[in-house]
């Protein structure tokens, strides 16, 4: 017998209400979500697909697409209903559908699903720019035709969609929070200027399941939250911001959309909030974490992929922290400490949680470490040579490439990503990114 969804609300208090929704529906034998089946059959087209692990999903149904594949069609039927979307992307690529749901009386074979290689995006924050490249297969980047995209402020930080197919935009002097549209090939648009934060800042958060982003206000100690629309569109919440500490830089949500964090530079200390069903942010009864006792200025913030540990960067100590996260109330507690280069500012951990990576600032390089049971262990080869000042890092979500912006020499540092994780600069090293002080980076 299915658990009632009331239940499940005091269960998993972090659940978006919609899912309980769709549970409500599905404990009646009902919904709208594509799953339901009838005598309809539910296909269509496939571009660029390249590689293997496609997924593709129907509420339930599911349907691995092999490399090479032009279309496909799901092997139940389906009812009035559909709603087609990406469960697992291939290796080395993302795909994006189109025309993938809505409602029919016969059978459905519009649905696209048009597959392309990575890009990466970078904020030229010093040129009011964002900055194009296309992946190739060994790494290396390639500008777009349009290599450089305009944008009204000065870019502070990106925030990607799963899929590739949006992304969102803050600045470092105005409250704006800009949607941008990402078409099948890759190239960003300016889509609207809807959404305002409290202040500017230097952070974005998006939730894990895209329903709702949060923007760090470094000049208000707080973090502004939205709900996204169907089209991307950040609306406040009812409760606009949520207090921080001081000098809020950086933010953090784990994987389930339970917990988040907020690194505050200016008090030394971490916020902790639990995430509501609406999205809204609530602080924990200890409402910060000081890490004063281990160094100061925290900057950069990761939680493993499979949770369980946040990673804390603290610029003027040349450290990179660890903290366990209480499964039960979110609650962080001291693990281990690990050196790292001068002014350690981004961190990323690899989609396995297996390795972890530390872009030093003013060392120009980047630590590489090995991490297990939460703990980070430096490689054999503890730090590469990135350009000067880096202060951005991405990895693709295959764990292949290594993309850092340099912000002091308008650079990406480019690497592969060995086996054992020990990163190898590719040929060349660098790319222009065609502005000045590039910042935040991201790959999809």
């Amino acid at each position: 017998m299915a658990m009632p969804p009331n239940l499940l609300l005091r269960h998993r208090p972090w659940l978006p209400l919609s899912l309980f929704a769709a549970l409500a529906l599905a404990a009646c034998g009902g919904g709208d979500d594509g799953s339901s089946t009838g005598s309809n059959t539910l296909g269509g087209t496939i571009s660029g697909l390249s590689t293997d692990g496609l997924v593709l999903a129907n509420g339930s149904d599911t349907l691995a697409v092999a490399s090479g594949a032009t279309a496909f069609t799901f092997d139940e039927t389906i009812g009035s209903r559909y709603n087609v979307t990406v469960q697992t992307q291939p290796s080395g690529q993302t795909c994006q559908v189109s025309q993938g749901s809505g409602s029919t009386s016969g059978n459905v074979s519009s649905v696209a699903v048009i597959c392309r290689s990575y890009r990466v995006y970078v904020a030229n924050t010093n040129s009011n720019t964002l900055a194009q490249f296309s992946v190739g297969s060994t790494g290396a980047l390639s500008a777009l035709s349009t290599p450089t995209v305009a944008v009204p402020y000065m870019p502070s930080a990106l925030a990607l969609k799963g899929d590739g197919s949006q992304a969102w935009l803050s600045y470092r002097d105005d409250e704006t929070l800009s949607v941008l549209d990402i078409d099948s090939n890759g190239a960003l648009s300016l889509s609207s200027l809807s959404g305002r934060a409290a202040t500017f800042g230097y952070a974005l958060s998006l939730a894990p399941d895209a329903s709702h982003l949060y923007a760090v206000n470094y000049g208000g100690a707080s973090v502004s939250q939205f709900s996204l629309g169907s089209g991307g569109q950040p609306t406040a919440l009812s409760t606009a911001t949520v207090a921080s500490g001081l000098a809020p830089y950086a933010m953090a949500i784990t994987p389930d959309g339970a917990y988040a964090y907020v690194a505050n530079a200016s008090d030394d200390t971490i916020s902790q909030y639990a995430v509501g069903s609406s999205g809204a942010l609530t602080a924990l009864s200890k409402a910060t974490v000081s890490v004063s006792g281990y160094g100061s200025k925290p900057q950069g913030l990761a939680v493993a992929p499979g949770g369980g540990y946040l990673y804390v960067t603290l610029a003027d100590s040349a450290k990179v922290l660890s903290y366990a996260i209480n499964a039960s109330t979110g609650a962080l507690s001291y693990s281990s400490s690990q050196g790292t280069g001068t002014t350690p500012r981004a961190i990323a951990l690899t989609s396995d949680g297996t390795h972890a990576y530390v872009a030093n600032a003013g060392a120009a390089t980047v630590s590489q470490y090995l991490v297990s049971g939460g703990s980070l262990t430096p490689m054999a080869t503890r730090t590469v040579a990135a350009g000067t000042t880096p202060s951005g890092i991405a990895i693709t979500p295959d764990n292949a490439r290594l993309y850092v912006s340099n912000a002091g020499d308008g650079t990406l540092s480019q690497f592969s990503v060995g086996s054992g994780g020990a990163l190898s600069a590719l040929s060349p090293a660098t790319v222009s990114t065609g502005g000045l002080a590039p910042v935040s980076v991201v790959a999809r």
